[in-house]
Protein backbone atom coordinates (compact mmCIF):
# COMPACT_ATOMS: atom_id res chain seq x y z
CA UNK A 1 0.00 0.00 0.00
CA UNK A 2 1.27 3.47 -0.89
CA UNK A 3 0.98 5.52 2.31
CA UNK A 4 0.67 9.30 2.56
CA UNK A 5 -1.67 12.29 2.47
CA UNK A 6 0.62 14.98 1.00
CA UNK A 7 -0.26 16.52 -2.40
CA UNK A 8 2.53 14.45 -4.02
CA UNK A 9 1.21 11.24 -2.47
CA UNK A 10 -2.39 11.99 -3.41
CA UNK A 11 -1.29 12.46 -7.02
CA UNK A 12 0.46 9.07 -7.00
CA UNK A 13 -2.58 7.40 -5.44
CA UNK A 14 -4.82 8.83 -8.17
CA UNK A 15 -2.47 7.53 -10.87
CA UNK A 16 -2.39 4.10 -9.22
CA UNK A 17 -6.19 3.91 -9.19
CA UNK A 18 -6.58 5.04 -12.79
CA UNK A 19 -3.77 2.91 -14.27
CA UNK A 20 -5.00 -0.16 -12.38
CA UNK A 21 -8.33 0.02 -14.23
CA UNK A 22 -6.60 -0.44 -17.58
CA UNK A 23 -4.73 -3.43 -18.96
CA UNK A 24 -1.66 -1.38 -19.98
CA UNK A 25 1.97 -1.54 -18.95
CA UNK A 26 3.43 1.14 -16.69
CA UNK A 27 6.83 2.62 -15.91
CA UNK A 28 7.50 3.79 -12.36
CA UNK A 29 10.31 6.32 -11.88
CA UNK A 30 11.81 7.11 -8.48
CA UNK A 31 14.90 6.96 -6.32
CA UNK A 32 16.10 3.86 -4.50
CA UNK A 33 13.81 3.12 -1.56
CA UNK A 34 11.08 5.58 -2.61
CA UNK A 35 8.36 2.92 -2.73
CA UNK A 36 8.12 1.98 -6.42
CA UNK A 37 7.41 -1.68 -5.70
CA UNK A 38 4.79 -0.76 -3.08
CA UNK A 39 3.03 1.34 -5.73
CA UNK A 40 3.29 -1.49 -8.28
CA UNK A 41 1.85 -4.03 -5.84
CA UNK A 42 -1.04 -1.71 -5.03
CA UNK A 43 -1.79 -1.40 -8.76
CA UNK A 44 -1.72 -5.19 -8.98
CA UNK A 45 -4.12 -5.50 -6.04
CA UNK A 46 -6.54 -3.09 -7.72
CA UNK A 47 -6.24 -4.57 -11.22
CA UNK A 48 -7.99 -7.32 -13.16
CA UNK A 49 -4.89 -9.44 -12.47
CA UNK A 50 -5.27 -9.19 -8.67
CA UNK A 51 -5.89 -12.95 -8.33
CA UNK A 52 -2.96 -13.80 -10.61
CA UNK A 53 0.77 -13.81 -9.72
CA UNK A 54 2.96 -10.76 -9.13
CA UNK A 55 6.43 -11.93 -10.17
CA UNK A 56 9.57 -9.84 -9.63
CA UNK A 57 12.54 -9.92 -12.01
CA UNK A 58 15.57 -7.99 -10.73
CA UNK A 59 17.15 -6.78 -13.96
CA UNK A 60 20.43 -5.91 -12.22
CA UNK A 61 21.01 -9.63 -11.58
CA UNK A 62 20.11 -10.82 -15.10
CA UNK A 63 23.15 -12.47 -16.69
CA UNK A 64 24.74 -12.87 -13.26
CA UNK A 65 22.77 -14.70 -10.57
CA UNK A 66 19.65 -14.81 -12.75
CA UNK A 67 20.28 -16.87 -15.87
CA UNK A 68 18.47 -17.23 -19.17
CA UNK A 69 17.08 -20.57 -17.91
CA UNK A 70 15.66 -18.78 -14.83
CA UNK A 71 13.73 -16.43 -17.11
CA UNK A 72 12.69 -18.74 -19.96
CA UNK A 73 12.60 -22.09 -18.19
CA UNK A 74 14.35 -25.22 -19.40
CA UNK A 75 13.72 -28.75 -20.58
CA UNK A 76 16.54 -31.22 -19.97
CA UNK A 77 17.25 -34.91 -19.58
CA UNK A 78 17.84 -35.95 -15.99
CA UNK A 79 18.32 -39.14 -14.02
CA UNK A 80 14.57 -39.49 -13.67
CA UNK A 81 13.81 -38.66 -17.30
CA UNK A 82 12.76 -35.29 -18.73
CA UNK A 83 13.05 -32.49 -16.21
CA UNK A 84 11.08 -29.28 -16.67
CA UNK A 85 12.06 -25.98 -15.05
CA UNK A 86 9.35 -23.31 -15.04
CA UNK A 87 10.83 -19.88 -15.74
CA UNK A 88 9.89 -16.44 -14.50
CA UNK A 89 7.91 -15.58 -17.64
CA UNK A 90 5.73 -18.65 -17.33
CA UNK A 91 5.23 -18.02 -13.61
CA UNK A 92 3.89 -14.56 -14.44
CA UNK A 93 1.47 -15.80 -17.14
CA UNK A 94 -1.82 -13.82 -17.01
CA UNK A 95 -0.43 -11.85 -14.08
CA UNK A 96 2.05 -9.02 -13.48
CA UNK A 97 5.73 -9.16 -14.37
CA UNK A 98 7.58 -6.52 -12.32
CA UNK A 99 10.91 -5.48 -13.84
CA UNK A 100 12.97 -3.99 -11.02
CA UNK A 101 15.89 -1.71 -12.00
CA UNK A 102 14.97 -2.07 -15.67
CA UNK A 103 17.70 0.44 -16.60
CA UNK A 104 20.28 -2.25 -15.73
CA UNK A 105 18.92 -4.86 -18.15
CA UNK A 106 21.66 -6.13 -20.48
CA UNK A 107 21.23 -5.14 -24.13
CA UNK A 108 20.88 -8.75 -25.36
CA UNK A 109 18.06 -9.40 -22.90
CA UNK A 110 16.39 -6.13 -23.86
CA UNK A 111 15.96 -7.42 -27.41
CA UNK A 112 14.81 -10.84 -26.21
CA UNK A 113 12.17 -9.43 -23.88
CA UNK A 114 11.01 -6.89 -26.46
CA UNK A 115 10.34 -9.74 -28.93
CA UNK A 116 8.52 -11.80 -26.27
CA UNK A 117 6.31 -8.90 -25.18
CA UNK A 118 5.48 -8.06 -28.82
CA UNK A 119 4.80 -11.64 -30.00
CA UNK A 120 3.35 -12.99 -26.75
CA UNK A 121 5.34 -16.21 -26.96
CA UNK A 122 8.75 -17.69 -26.14
CA UNK A 123 10.68 -20.95 -26.14
CA UNK A 124 12.02 -22.77 -23.14
CA UNK A 125 15.69 -23.67 -23.39
CA UNK A 126 15.95 -27.17 -24.88
CA UNK A 127 12.46 -27.07 -26.40
CA UNK A 128 11.44 -26.23 -29.97
CA UNK A 129 7.77 -25.47 -29.47
CA UNK A 130 6.60 -21.99 -28.52
CA UNK A 131 4.74 -21.25 -25.31
CA UNK A 132 2.05 -18.58 -25.44
CA UNK A 133 2.26 -16.06 -22.61
CA UNK A 134 0.04 -13.15 -21.60
CA UNK A 135 1.83 -10.57 -19.48
CA UNK A 136 1.13 -7.18 -18.05
CA UNK A 137 4.43 -5.48 -17.24
CA UNK A 138 5.21 -2.92 -14.56
CA UNK A 139 8.80 -1.69 -14.86
CA UNK A 140 10.70 0.44 -12.36
CA UNK A 141 13.74 2.64 -12.84
CA UNK A 142 15.84 5.06 -10.83
CA UNK A 143 16.87 6.86 -14.03
CA UNK A 144 14.56 9.77 -14.92
CA UNK A 145 16.51 10.22 -18.18
CA UNK A 146 16.09 6.63 -19.39
CA UNK A 147 14.50 7.83 -22.62
CA UNK A 148 17.79 9.59 -23.47
CA UNK A 149 19.95 6.55 -22.76
CA UNK A 150 21.86 5.23 -25.77
CA UNK A 151 22.12 1.78 -24.17
CA UNK A 152 18.40 1.21 -23.68
CA UNK A 153 16.21 0.16 -26.59
CA UNK A 154 13.60 2.74 -27.54
CA UNK A 155 11.13 0.09 -28.75
CA UNK A 156 11.25 -1.72 -25.40
CA UNK A 157 10.87 1.55 -23.49
CA UNK A 158 7.86 2.41 -25.63
CA UNK A 159 6.25 -0.94 -24.79
CA UNK A 160 6.85 -0.45 -21.06
CA UNK A 161 5.76 3.17 -20.70
CA UNK A 162 2.12 3.28 -21.75
CA UNK A 163 1.77 5.10 -18.44
CA UNK A 164 4.58 6.83 -16.52
CA UNK A 165 4.21 7.16 -12.74
CA UNK A 166 6.75 9.42 -10.96
CA UNK A 167 7.28 8.36 -7.34
CA UNK A 168 8.30 11.38 -5.20
CA UNK A 169 11.25 11.38 -2.82
CA UNK A 170 10.51 11.41 0.90
CA UNK A 171 12.16 14.85 1.04
CA UNK A 172 9.43 16.08 -1.32
CA UNK A 173 6.63 14.80 0.91
CA UNK A 174 7.94 15.33 4.43
CA UNK A 175 4.47 15.89 5.82
CA UNK A 176 3.91 12.16 5.23
CA UNK A 177 6.67 11.19 7.69
CA UNK A 178 4.45 11.07 10.82
CA UNK A 179 1.84 9.06 8.87
CA UNK A 180 4.47 6.64 7.56
CA UNK A 181 6.05 6.32 11.02
CA UNK A 182 2.71 5.44 12.61
CA UNK A 183 1.84 3.04 9.78
CA UNK A 184 5.12 1.10 9.99
CA UNK A 185 5.12 1.16 13.80
CA UNK A 186 1.68 -0.48 13.86
CA UNK A 187 2.70 -2.93 11.13
CA UNK A 188 5.79 -4.17 12.96
CA UNK A 189 4.16 -4.19 16.39
CA UNK A 190 1.50 -6.50 14.91
CA UNK A 191 4.10 -8.63 13.12
CA UNK A 192 6.24 -9.13 16.22
CA UNK A 193 3.28 -9.27 18.60
CA UNK A 194 4.45 -6.20 20.52
CA UNK A 195 2.41 -3.72 22.51
CA UNK A 196 2.02 -0.42 20.65
CA UNK A 197 4.12 2.17 22.55
CA UNK A 198 3.21 5.80 23.19
CA UNK A 199 5.00 8.15 20.79
CA UNK A 200 6.17 11.56 22.10
CA UNK A 201 4.97 14.35 19.81
CA UNK A 202 8.41 16.01 19.81
CA UNK A 203 9.87 12.89 18.15
CA UNK A 204 8.41 13.95 14.80
CA UNK A 205 10.36 17.23 14.80
CA UNK A 206 13.62 15.27 14.84
CA UNK A 207 12.34 12.90 12.16
CA UNK A 208 11.34 15.79 9.89
CA UNK A 209 14.80 17.35 10.15
CA UNK A 210 16.69 14.10 9.49
CA UNK A 211 17.82 13.52 5.90
CA UNK A 212 16.53 10.06 4.96
CA UNK A 213 19.16 9.15 2.37
CA UNK A 214 17.60 5.71 1.92
CA UNK A 215 14.16 7.29 1.44
CA UNK A 216 11.04 5.45 2.68
CA UNK A 217 12.93 2.14 2.86
CA UNK A 218 15.40 3.60 5.37
CA UNK A 219 12.51 4.91 7.47
CA UNK A 220 10.82 1.50 7.36
CA UNK A 221 14.04 -0.33 8.36
CA UNK A 222 14.64 2.14 11.20
CA UNK A 223 11.18 1.51 12.65
CA UNK A 224 11.58 -2.25 12.33
CA UNK A 225 14.81 -2.05 14.33
CA UNK A 226 13.14 0.27 16.84
CA UNK A 227 10.34 -2.24 17.49
CA UNK A 228 12.76 -5.16 17.78
CA UNK A 229 15.31 -3.41 19.99
CA UNK A 230 13.04 -1.46 22.34
CA UNK A 231 11.66 -3.13 25.48
CA UNK A 232 8.05 -4.14 24.95
CA UNK A 233 5.60 -1.28 25.41
CA UNK A 234 8.30 1.42 25.37
CA UNK A 235 9.97 3.54 22.70
CA UNK A 236 13.77 3.63 23.02
CA UNK A 237 14.72 6.54 20.77
CA UNK A 238 18.44 5.72 21.02
CA UNK A 239 17.83 3.02 18.40
CA UNK A 240 16.74 5.57 15.79
CA UNK A 241 19.34 6.85 13.25
CA UNK A 242 19.13 10.46 14.41
CA UNK A 243 19.56 12.47 17.61
CA UNK A 244 16.22 12.83 19.34
CA UNK A 245 15.42 16.41 20.37
CA UNK A 246 14.00 16.14 23.85
CA UNK A 247 11.23 18.44 24.96
CA UNK A 248 12.81 21.74 26.10
CA UNK A 249 11.12 21.46 29.51
CA UNK A 250 12.29 17.90 30.16
CA UNK A 251 15.37 19.13 32.05
CA UNK A 252 13.03 20.86 34.52
CA UNK A 253 11.51 17.60 35.70
CA UNK A 254 12.41 16.99 39.36
CA UNK A 255 13.24 20.61 40.11
CA UNK A 256 11.35 22.66 42.68
CA UNK A 257 8.79 25.03 41.15
CA UNK A 258 10.59 28.33 42.07
CA UNK A 259 13.84 27.05 40.52
CA UNK A 260 12.03 25.87 37.37
CA UNK A 261 10.25 29.21 36.99
CA UNK A 262 13.54 31.09 37.40
CA UNK A 263 15.24 28.95 34.75
CA UNK A 264 12.46 29.53 32.22
CA UNK A 265 12.27 33.24 33.04
CA UNK A 266 16.02 33.71 32.66
CA UNK A 267 16.00 31.83 29.35
CA UNK A 268 13.20 33.96 27.88
CA UNK A 269 14.93 37.18 28.93
CA UNK A 270 18.19 36.07 27.30
CA UNK A 271 16.33 35.22 24.08
CA UNK A 272 14.57 38.60 24.01
CA UNK A 273 17.75 40.59 24.66
CA UNK A 274 19.65 38.59 22.07
CA UNK A 275 16.87 39.11 19.52
CA UNK A 276 17.04 42.89 19.93
CA UNK A 277 20.85 43.16 20.32
CA UNK A 278 20.60 44.14 23.99
CA UNK A 279 17.94 46.84 23.47
CA UNK A 280 16.10 46.73 26.81
CA UNK A 281 13.14 48.85 25.64
CA UNK A 282 12.31 46.48 22.77
CA UNK A 283 13.01 43.38 24.88
CA UNK A 284 10.72 44.61 27.67
CA UNK A 285 7.96 45.36 25.14
CA UNK A 286 8.26 41.88 23.60
CA UNK A 287 8.08 40.29 27.05
CA UNK A 288 5.19 42.56 28.10
CA UNK A 289 6.99 43.85 31.24
CA UNK A 290 8.22 47.29 32.27
CA UNK A 291 11.83 48.28 31.65
CA UNK A 292 12.28 48.60 35.41
CA UNK A 293 11.07 45.03 35.90
CA UNK A 294 13.37 43.83 33.12
CA UNK A 295 16.42 45.55 34.65
CA UNK A 296 15.57 44.07 38.06
CA UNK A 297 15.37 40.55 36.63
CA UNK A 298 18.57 41.04 34.59
CA UNK A 299 20.37 41.92 37.82
CA UNK A 300 18.72 38.97 39.59
CA UNK A 301 19.97 36.48 36.96
CA UNK A 302 23.36 38.13 36.48
CA UNK A 303 22.63 39.30 32.92
CA UNK A 304 24.62 42.34 31.78
CA UNK A 305 23.89 44.53 28.78
CA UNK A 306 27.44 44.06 27.44
CA UNK A 307 26.74 40.36 26.91
CA UNK A 308 24.27 41.21 24.11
Amino acid sequence: MFVGQSPHSMKVKKLIREVAKTNDNALLIGEVGSGKQHAAREMHNRSKQKNRPFVVLNCTAVGDTITEADILGQISEGHLGVERKIGILEQAHKGILYLENVQDLAVEFQQRLCNIFTEGRFQRIGEKRFIQVTLRVFAATTDPELSNSESFRKDLLSLLSSFVIPIPKLSERKQDIPILFTHFLEEYCNEFNRELPAVPAELFESMMEYHWRGDVQELKNAIRNLVLMSPEGTLSVEFLPFEFKHHPYENLVGKELPDAISEVEGYLIKRALSRFAGNQTKAAHALNVSEAALRYKMKKYGLTRKAF
